[in-house]
């Protein structure tokens, strides 16, 4: 008897003790009980922007002679109204409306978007994740006519590698970059991705019907952007709390050519999406406490404190610049930079929050 209690003792003293281990040897995971007070430096001017329920994500509209941001919005949580669509701001009032699509009875949940030109047309490039049995993320494409958005019904596209794709990033030439934080929608994926596990991975869309695993072994991968002039991939690595650097060679990512913002001694956890302002500076938001933000998911009451960074992205240096308890913003998802002003979106709550530098 007295064996078997030790035994027992030694198994939970292991269970214990493994977390302490894991976070002691290994080099990515965010801890779920490391929650700071995430206070906002000075009294900054702000306005809230309501536009629909789950403002995930933001791409700045100024094609076609238009002046706005482009917001993609879902309701995300299993409690809330059944809302699902396209928002509009205009830059120069902050006057926000919803965007039509044609089809009307097209059912759309859009997570990351993206816009982009290719021959001479506008098009809005939409993650969605319809929950349907067979295609249960799908990427969708709209062009863009004024407050209207046509479906290109030749177009949408799926795969098994699209696991739970997050942000996407769109070449002129129609091919593509997305990420996939996880291999599932299971919880304990996540769960795993949070405390460090690498399961998550970028993929690569050759706008002709090939699909590829560009950069494999990630921690819970969100936020991805290229620079095409320089030929390089930004991806936001959020689990190992960092933005990665890679080289592209004819769309092939060098995995030898791997740069961090890790190298710099700043920690970004669990950034979000990434976007680029016309000064060339690279923006993300984060998600520093992963507790706050499952408590979050359940009722907007529950707060869940947000950061933004700023990264240089050749040096990838990096700054944060801004960050909130939850009081103004919780559970921010992109940061989108323009002409002094800072729009930051986020997860689950219906407005877009707007800092005026």
């Amino acid at each position: 008897m007295k064996k078997i209690i030790v035994i027992l003792l030694s198994f939970f003293l292991i269970l214990l003790l493994l977390p302490v281990l894991y976070f002691t040897i290994s080099a990515c995971g965010v801890s779920p009980l490391s929650c700071g007070e995430y206070k906002t430096a000075g009294s900054p001017t702000f306005q809230k922007i309501m536009v629909g329920y789950g403002p995930e994500d933001m791409a700045l509209d100024t094609m076609q002679g238009h002046n706005r941001i482009i917001v993609s919005c879902s309701s995300r949580r299993e409690s809330g109204p059944n809302e699902h669509g396209f928002y509009a701001i205009q830059l120069d009032d902050r006057r926000s409306k919803a965007l039509s699509i044609i089809p009307k009875e097209l059912d759309i949940h859009p997570h990351g978007i993206d816009i982009v030109s290719i021959n001479n047309t506008t098009f809005l490039y939409a993650i969605s994740h319809d929950g349907l049995e067979n295609d249960k993320h799908r990427i969708y494409r709209f062009s863009i006519s004024g407050d209207t958005l046509l479906l290109d019904e030749d177009f949408t596209l799926s795969d098994k590698l699209l696991t739970g794709p997050n942000d996407l990033d769109v070449l002129d030439d129609g091919s593509f970059f997305v990420s996939n934080p996880m291999p599932s929608d299971e919880p304990m994926e996540s769960t795993k991705a949070i405390l460090g596990i690498k399961n998550g991975n970028v993929l690569h869309y050759d706008g002709a019907g090939t699909w590829s695993v560009a950069v494999k072994d990630l921690c819970y991968p969100n936020g991805v952007w290229v620079d095409q002039e320089d030929s390089y991939l930004l991806i936001a690595n959020g689990g190992c709390q960092e933005v990665l650097k890679y080289k592209i060679n004819s769309n092939k990512v060098d995995a030898e050519s791997k740069m961090s913002t890790g190298e710099h001694g700043m920690n970004i956890p669990i950034g979000d999406n990434l976007l680029i302002d016309d000064e060339g500076v690279l923006w993300t938001a984060a998600h520093p406490c992963p507790l706050k933000f499952v408590e979050h998911v359940k009722a907007t009451d529950n707060k869940s404190p947000t950061q933004v960074f700023t990264i240089d992205p050749m040096t990838l240096k990096t700054n944060m610049v801004f960050q909130n308890n939850g009081s103004l913003i919780s559970a921010a998802s992109t940061a989108l930079h323009y002409k002094d002003r800072l729009f930051i979106s986020q997860v689950f709550d219906p407005f877009v929050l707007v800092l005026d530098y």
